[in-house]
């Protein structure tokens, strides 16, 4: 009997809402987006994709209405793209075409402004005839111009606190790629500002293992280390100051002074078709 498909989890928390989106990815190519409601800790299971997300690439708006995703199907007539959905349905309210990997994806500066990872705005697949006036798509080139000291980690709340090497290629029989100083990034706790959360990108390509590595660690300052909590998926800060952490499939969410409770095991879950339901096909309207 083969083994089970490993299972990979990102999650993406709102910045101004209690949600979060999370992508579950298992088998490589087929990925299922759920909607975690994060006060009650319920999971609302939404859409199957067959092809493959760059959660890196993705961005929730701040209410967690809309996500702009990068997806890669590699066939047909549009191999790669940009999207824009509502959580958690991928069925695109608005598709940006594109045929490689250098670029794509976007996130959100604000609810209803979404910012693309290219240096100028490419056609969309309609002409853009279905994108709301209250909706303002810019690009990267445009961005930068306004911030040109941001590091793209931080779309996602994270800060650069070391910068760390381009990589070796080949150099680690796991990792195809290693950075020999890995990329720290630091996130601070929304409540106890004392507290910080440290991610360091060890590598990239493990074999049978995710495209991104990296570790975590809880910081005090001042103060130091308080744990080292090794390879996650995905780790990050609810809106309450607890710790959200994502691994081997599972959610777990820990506040600091209770022990750890599983929220999800989403392993067993398998592919299946599901259409979207009305709503997910029609752009949020201003404000509502």
């Amino acid at each position: 009997m083969k083994d089970a498909p490993a299972t990979r989890l990102f999650v993406l928390v709102a910045r101004d809402a209690p949600v979060a989106v999370v992508l579950r990815r298992g088998p490589s190519k087929q990925v299922r987006m759920l909607l975690w409601d994060l006060q009650s800790d319920q999971l609302t299971g939404g859409q199957w994709l067959a092809g493959r997300i760059y959660p890196e690439r993705c961005g929730l708006s701040p209410d967690g209405r809309l996500l702009v995703y990068f997806c890669g199907k590699f066939k047909g007539d549009f191999p790669t793209f940009t999207a824009i959905s509502r959580p958690p349905y991928f069925t695109a309210l608005a598709l940006w075409p594109d045929n490689s990997t250098w670029g794509g994806g976007g996130f959100f500066e604000s609810d209803r402004k979404v910012i693309l990872h290219y240096g100028a705005v490419p056609h969309e697949l309609h002409g853009g005839q279905s994108i709301p006036d209250h909706m303002t798509i810019s690009h990267m080139g445009e961005y930068r111009a306004r911030h040109p000291e941001d590091d793209p980690a931080s779309a996602h709340g994270w800060t650069l606190t070391e910068q760390g090497s381009k990589g070796d290629w080949g150099r680690d029989d796991e990792l195809r790629l290693t950075f020999e100083r890995p990329w720290v990034h630091q996130l601070v706790n929304p409540r106890r500002l004392h507290l910080v959360l440290e991610r360091r990108w060890l590598g990239m390509f493990e074999v049978n293992g995710p495209a991104s590595v990296h570790s975590y660690r809880l910081l005090r300052h001042p103060g130091g280390v308080l744990e080292d909590l090794g390879r996650l998926d995905w780790a990050g800060w609810g809106h309450d100051g607890s710790l959200l952490t994502a691994a081997e499939g599972r959610l777990v969410r820990r506040r600091l002074d209770q022990d750890p409770v599983e929220i999800a095991d989403l392993r067993a879950q398998r592919f299946k078709r599901i259409p979207p339901p009305a709503w997910a096909t029609f752009w949020p309207r201003r404000g509502g």
